[in-house]
C-alpha cells in the first residue's frame, strides 16, 4: 500500500455493482416474460384465424362445387332466383342451416353438405344419397355464436326467406360467422 490508497474495489462498491447487475437481471426477465406470453398469445390468435379460414375457404369450396343449375332445367324450369342446388332453412330455433347439393368428389354419387350452429360448434356434416348412413358431422369452429346467409340479387343483399320474392336471379352468397369473442367473418362467393 502506497499512500494509503489500495489497488482494487471497496466491499461497497463490489455491493453496488452486484445490486445493479442483479436489478437489470429483474428488468430483462420480466422483458422476457412478457415477449414469451405474447409470443404464446399470437400463435394463438393465429391458430383461431387459420381455423376460421379454413372453414370458410371449405364453404367456399362446397358452394363451388355445387351440382350446376342447367341440370335441375328439365325438372324444375330455369325461372329460380336461388340456386337450386342451394337451400337455406332455419330450425325450430331459428338457428340457420346451409345445405350444399354436390357431386362426390370420387364416386358417381350425390352429397348434401349440411352446415349448421349446435352447441356453440359450428358442423359440417355430409348426407351421401346412396350411403348407407350420413356422418355425424365434423366441428370446424368452436364458441359460434351464430351463422348468417344472405344472397345478392339484383344489386342489393335478400335475406333467404325474400329470395323467392326477388325478380333477379342471385349471382352472390354471403356466410358471416359470429364468434362468441365479438368477431365477424364474411365470405362472399359468386354464384
Amino acid at each position: 500500500m502506497k499512500g494509503g490508497r489500495s489497488d482494487g474495489f471497496t466491499l461497497i462498491e463490489v455491493l453496488v455493482a452486484l445490486s445493479l447487475v442483479a436489478m437489470m437481471g429483474v428488468i430483462a426477465w420480466r422483458g422476457l416474460d412478457y415477449v414469451a406470453e405474447q409470443r404464446s398469445r399470437m400463435d394463438a390468435e393465429v391458430k383461431s384465424t387459420e381455423r376460421v379460414l379454413r372453414t370458410l375457404a371449405q364453404i367456399e369450396r362446397d358452394v363451388t362445387q355445387r351440382i350446376p343449375d342447367a341440370l335441375f332445367a328439365d325438372s324444375y324450369g330455369s325461372s329460380s332466383t336461388q340456386s337450386l342446388a342451394l337451400d337455406v332453412a332455419s330450425d325450430k330455433l331459428g338457428r340457420v342451416q346451409l345445405r350444399v347439393l354436390r357431386r362426390h368428389p370420387t364416386l358417381p354419387d350425390v352429397q348434401t353438405i349440411v352446415y349448421f350452429v349446435e352447441n356453440g360448434q359450428l358442423v359440417r356434416r355430409i348426407d351421401a344419397h346412396r350411403a348407407a348412413a350420413a356422418s355425424d358431422g365434423t366441428v370446424l369452429l368452436e364458441a359460434v355464436q351464430g351463422v348468417e346467409v344472405r344472397f345478392l340479387a339484383g344489386g342489393r343483399w335478400v335475406e333467404p326467406e325474400l329470395l323467392a320474392a326477388a325478380t333477379a336471379r342471385a349471382t352472390a352468397i354471403e356466410v358471416v360467422i359470429e364468434l362468441g369473442v365479438g368477431e365477424r367473418y364474411v365470405e362472399l362467393v359468386q354464384l
